[in-house]
């Protein structure tokens, strides 16, 4: 008896073994699951990552020297070296394993390209312990924060080494340059990278996370507001501004750096000698009073002394039209009346032909000058040979406010980032505070040589109100030139003064959808692209923060067929255990509002079954669901449920255990199972034991 009863509980244990094990992998599932559904980037990394990385060790990198930044001071050198490649890493950071596969066969595929660089994102670290390991595995770190760079953006770099904690060069290119050998070696690394960039051939961008950076701390928002509102890069401030006074010299550029007390950001300041005319071409319409208020700025905050003013009024009534000749004896402009149905491309068109100057600059009327130095600024910089258009920082009236600071091509269409947020902080990397090359610049107040604006033919008339601008800088880039946002020339911009707010009009609104096909009918390659923020950030939000991947909703759709299988037959009704609770919410027909397409076959007709289900009184970790398809003659099809995060459920079910991925969502492409009408019913294994529940949704799905 006692020997029978030890072996009982020896098996008594070693059943609680294997069913802890068991349950400690459901729960490693569930919380993967959870945390991908509940931060896109964790999905981002799932669905672009999900191969795994090559294995990072020595005999991994035969064409590969590294060089740690904090290493390069003041006797570093290149010639040191023999290897075919030299990757420049921080120290305080994991090189990603897929490095010394990525690299190599980029300069291989790109023989033009000489440095090239890659994203990073963050590793949120608990203990030092995790810091000191050689490798941190995904169990101690959580990936946070990706920073995706900007294709080349040479002024960008000209702010701060945007490079970020990883760049390679292929030695022989660079072995020459003449090392700056100071004891800080950041000064050191940015003043290579300067010199590095100046030789003609563009740096490569690799769009992919090839480096972590180190961050310690326990919440993971404290460290993300931290890294947020970062300034401290290398290249930031007035101590570096000798390396690129000394890059204004090896580029034939007269200038200086001026730096902004309150946030000890410097920026370059380019001086043209002859001070040439910049022609101002400002559209306006029955706004006397508005536009009185932005001429009058002009005059009284602009210390650039060559400039000229041009109104175009297409058609403002005869008492505004005697008023504003009036206001020429106070404020001096050319009026130029020219009656017209609003157009703004061909009314900023009409002032750019009457203008005179070798710059033009587009101005609405509804904006309000604050600050002397805004045009010197703005011309310099639109003199150099690479700039196309030049943009400002706008602000809202008397405010902090940002409303515009550059122009995302998002995949919504193009939008403006930041907008509504404060400015009296930074976001992402700098975004509103250094000056960046961007995809766009709003013609709110754009500035840019009047023969560049002539050659390119000017603002497009088929866009009447809306994305002219836009459609500008997108010929700007297709050129091989760049439109720069100039963060530190700030306006007031009165926005929907003129014309209204067109979100809030469903007139303006369908006439606003309509310019965006026109849009990317003329710029197909860009529409839903920006290779100055790439893919992963390019969502419509205000914010800078990982988008869900395309069609989120939709993810892993192209597998449903793929997952559809035979089954057993269902058991008889009364042996079921019919525990599960159910809720259907959608179950039918649907069609995509776009076509998709796999393998060259385009697929428009689906079948969707969505709803939330969940077992009551029990940890529901511990379940896997599947969709059991029943036809009429008693065939079964089985389908493993696309679970999906349901933070509502959760809220009205709060004394259950892990129901946070209730939701279901479920498509069966047409022709994926024969024609005839399914019962619908739903079935959880537990993943600790050989219990299997049942219950019928009491739904049926027709397939036609």
């Amino acid at each position: 008896m006692p020997r029978d009863g030890g072996f009982i509980g020896m098996l008594g244990k070693i059943k609680e073994a294997i069913q802890g094990r068991l349950y400690k992998k459901c729960m490693n599932e569930y919380e993967r699951a959870l945390r991908c559904q509940t931060d896109p980037y964790l999905l981002w990394i799932k669905e672009n990552e999900q191969a795994g990385g090559r294995d990072s060790n020595e005999e991994q990198r035969p064409r590969f020297d590294i060089a740690y930044m904090e290493e390069c001071g003041r006797d570093f050198s290149l010639v040191g070296f023999d290897k075919e490649y030299v990757l420049f890493v921080s120290e305080e950071g994991r090189i990603a394993a897929d490095v010394y596969h990525e690299i190599p066969q980029y300069f291989d595929q790109h023989k033009d390209v000489n440095i090239v660089y890659a994203d990073e994102d963050t590793w949120m670290l608990e203990t030092q312990k995790e810091v000191d390991r050689d490798l941190v595995n995904d169990e101690s770190a959580h990936r946070i924060f990706p920073w995706t760079k900007p294709m080349w953006s040479p002024d960008t770099l000209f702010s701060f080494l945007y490079f970020g904690n990883i760049f390679a060069v292929r030695r022989e290119a660079y072995q020459d340059v003449k090392w700056l050998g100071d004891s800080d070696y950041r000064k050191n690394i940015y003043d290579f990278v300067l010199k590095a960039t100046e030789r003609g051939r563009r740096p490569g961008h690799i769009e992919k996370i090839l480096f972590h950076t180190y961050e310690k701390g326990t919440s993971r928002e404290e460290i993300e507001d931290r890294l947020m509102h970062r300034t401290d890069f290398i290249g930031v401030g007035k101590t570096y501004d000798f390396i690129r006074e000394q890059a204004f010299a090896r580029r034939g550029l007269t200038g200086k750096m001026v730096e902004d007390a309150q946030t000890g950001i410097t920026y370059p300041v380019y001086e043209l000698p002859n001070q040439p005319l910049v022609s101002i071409v400002i559209p306006s319409k029955d706004n006397p009073e508005v536009l009185k208020q932005c001429i009058r700025s002009i005059y009284a905050h602009t210390d650039y002394p060559n400039y000229e003013i041009i109104v175009v009024d297409n058609g403002s009534t005869a008492r505004v039209r005697i008023g504003l000749e009036n206001f020429r004896q106070e404020c001096s402009f050319t009026y130029l009346y020219l009656p017209m149905e609003f157009n703004f491309s061909a009314m900023c068109n009409a002032g750019v032909r009457e203008a005179k100057g070798e710059y033009i600059l587009l101005l609405n009327d509804d904006m309000e000058v604050i600050e002397d130095s805004w045009l010197a600024r703005m011309v310099g910089h639109a003199s150099l040979k690479h700039v196309g258009a030049v943009g400002a920082k706008l602000l809202y009236p008397g405010s902090t406010k940002i409303q515009h600071a550059g122009i995302t091509n998002t995949i919504y269409g193009p939008g403006h980032k930041l907008k509504q947020l404060d400015d009296s902080v930074s976001y992402y990397y700098g975004r509103n505070r250094f000056v960046y090359d961007l995809i766009g610049v709003t013609a709110a107040c754009l500035m840019m040589r009047r023969d560049y604006f002539l050659a390119f033919g000017g603002l497009y008339e088929g866009l009447a109100v809306a994305y002219n601008d836009v459609d500008l800088c997108f010929r700007i880039c297709g050129k091989g030139l760049y439109n720069v946002q100039r963060n530190d020339v700030v306006l007031y911009h009165h926005e929907s003064l003129s014309r209204g707010d067109d979100l809030q009009d469903e007139n303006k609104l369908k006439r606003l959808r309509s310019e965006m096909e026109v849009l990317y009918k003329r710029h197909a390659k860009l529409c839903r692209k920006d290779p100055f923020i790439g893919t992963l950030l390019n969502s419509g939000e205000p914010e800078y923060a990982c988008r869900w991947l395309e069609r989120y909703e939709l993810f892993n759709i192209f597998d449903a067929d793929d997952m559809l299988a035979e089954s057993k037959k269902l058991p008889p009704l009364e042996s079921m255990n019919q525990a599960i609770m159910i809720r259907v919410e959608d179950c039918g027909r649907e069609n995509f509002a776009k076509a998709v397409t796999r393998n060259g076959q385009k697929k428009k007709t689906y079948y969707l079954i969505k709803g939330w289900a969940y077992v009551p009184g029990v940890d529901n970790a511990r379940y896997q669901f599947k969709i059991l398809l029943v036809n009429s003659i008693g065939k079964v099809w089985e389908l493993p449920v696309q679970r999906r995060y349901r933070k509502d459920v959760a809220a009205i079910l709060p004394d259950e255990k892990h129901v946070e991925l209730t939701g279901f969502c479920n498509w069966i492409f047409e022709g994926a199972l024969p024609p005839d009408t399914y019962a619908l019913w739903m079935t959880a294994k537990d993943g600790c034991s050989r219990q299997r529940l049942y219950r019928s949704m009491e739904k049926t799905l027709t397939i036609e």
